[in-house]
């Protein structure tokens, strides 16, 4: 290495210095929300499902999908209406895009930087997934209705607005 070199390598590993003060080993806390647990356990070992979720969710949707065979098992509904609350203790309704992910999936996928798409079409949450009247976007203007019931306007206003984000 030429001898002029030297002195150039050495500042800037020098200027790294400071950049590696900050770094620490220890990984950052996590805020995973608890699990509503409704049921007794999950239907899979929690470090099972932590691992596998999504394959059991797209094996479970490619089933009812393309073959018609409809379970409750690893049902996205079913994991909605277990580990997510419908409301916060000051009876704000939780969701997924919500400003203090809070919602059970938002939490660890935020965490680890995955975007998901299962609430463009099903419920984020299960109260508003017993409201029959509960509205959601399939395509860009086209509204389905799943029930008959009442939906209140804070929800459709929350949902209008989680899908109008890029």
């Amino acid at each position: 290495m030429p001898s002029q070199l030297k002195p150039a390598l050495l500042l800037s590993m020098l200027g790294l210095l400071p950049l590696l003060a900050g770094c620490d080993a220890s990984p950052p806390e996590t805020n995973l929300a608890p699990a509503k647990a409704k049921a007794v356990q999950c239907v899979e070992p929690t470090a099972d499902m932590r691992r596998n979720h999504m394959v059991y969710l797209d094996v479970h949707r490619d089933d009812s999908l393309m073959d018609g065979i409809r379970t409750t098992k690893h049902s996205l509904v079913e994991c909605i209406y277990c580990h997510v609350a419908a409301a916060r203790e000051d009876g704000s309704a939780v969701h997924y895009n919500d400003a203090q992910k809070d919602h059970f999936c938002a939490t660890c996928h935020d965490y680890v930087g995955v975007k998901i798409d299962c609430f463009q079409c099903h419920a984020d949450r299960p109260a508003v997934m017993k409201q029959p009247d509960y509205q959601h976007k399939l395509i860009s203007a086209v509204y389905h209705q799943l029930l008959k019931n009442d939906v209140t306007l804070a929800d459709m206003v929350l949902v209008s607005e989680q899908w109008d984000k890029p």
